[in-house]
């Protein structure tokens, strides 16, 4: 069996995109003086602006967005402006000087200054894989991996995700997607669909655990698990607008593929990675 989970939101309790970039700030302000810090609320701004923009302009709009492919066919059309702000970030020199080294730091100082904290059970749901000798792996739209083995340090696992170039650019995954930049679900989808097709991954079934439409495509594709504060997250509420019904694990649903949990530690209290392990 495959474990496949999200990152930020996921296996984090928050997004840590903004704990990444304001340790890249940091940085800059030690070494050379120099603050990047009205270059990056500028791309916040912008970014929030393009999605408000297009999102208002789209057609159909989100109140006639009724099944899950209008959603996802929406979803993969945002590439555009979520490229065009990750150009904004190479543009503005922010990673620029910062090693694979630098970014692990980072990640690690950030869990050890209780910046970024890792959702209840998950280290536990990983030694339970190893222990049954399922595969586990992370896909992530963060910008960069080494960031990302720096937060989960100790825990050793594959990580698919951008990573940040020697010119501080963010680049796309080694071997994934076409070595495009992962920004959408349509993306992730396609990197999941290559990591299962894998001799290593070929085991079936894969679960896919996430916590925003990013995710949505991995989580209707497989075994999905959301993973939500509680039903009224942005997803959630997604996933009822366009009729996908998401059953809470505690009432061990005996049909459809989709739940959502807490944390992890409601997923190891309910046996749910055993039963679908051995298909009850």
């Amino acid at each position: 069996m495959n474990l496949i989970f999200d990152f930020d939101g996921t296996i984090t309790i928050k997004d840590t995109i903004f704990q990444l970039a304001q340790a890249a700030i940091d940085f800059k302000r030690s070494t050379n003086q120099q603050d990047l810090q009205p270059a990056w609320d500028a791309i916040v701004k912008a970014y929030g602006d393009d999605h408000k923009s297009f999102a208002s302009s789209y057609t159909p709009p989100e109140s006639e967005r009724l099944q899950p492919q209008q959603e996802l066919v929406y979803l993969s059309s945002l590439k555009d402006t979520e490229n065009a702000s990750l150009d904004r970030v190479d543009q503005s020199g922010l990673f620029s000087g910062l090693t694979a080294q630098h970014l692990f730091q980072m990640g690690r100082d950030q869990v050890s200054s209780g910046a970024v904290a890792i959702r209840e059970g998950f280290v536990e749901v990983v030694e339970l894989a190893r222990q049954r000798g399922w595969h586990v792996g992370v896909l992530s739209v963060n910008w960069s991996r080494a960031f990302i083995e720096g937060v989960l340090h100790p825990v050793d696992v594959r990580v698919i995700t951008n990573q940040i170039a020697a010119d501080g650019t963010i680049q796309g995954p080694d071997g994934f997607n076409r070595g495009v930049r992962l920004t959408t679900a349509r993306d992730k989808a396609t990197s999941l669909s290559q990591l299962i097709a894998e001799a290593e991954h070929s085991s079936s079934p894969t679960v896919y655990f996430g916590d925003s439409t990013t995710d949505m495509e991995c989580l209707l594709a497989h075994y999905g698990i959301v993973i939500s504060a509680d039903a009224k997250s942005s997803l959630m509420q997604t996933l009822d607008r366009v009729g996908v019904r998401v059953p809470h694990v505690d009432s061990r649903p005996q049909d459809g593929n989709i739940v959502w949990a807490r944390d992890f530690r409601e997923i190891l209290q309910n046996q749910t990675l055993e039963r679908i392990s051995t298909g009850q």
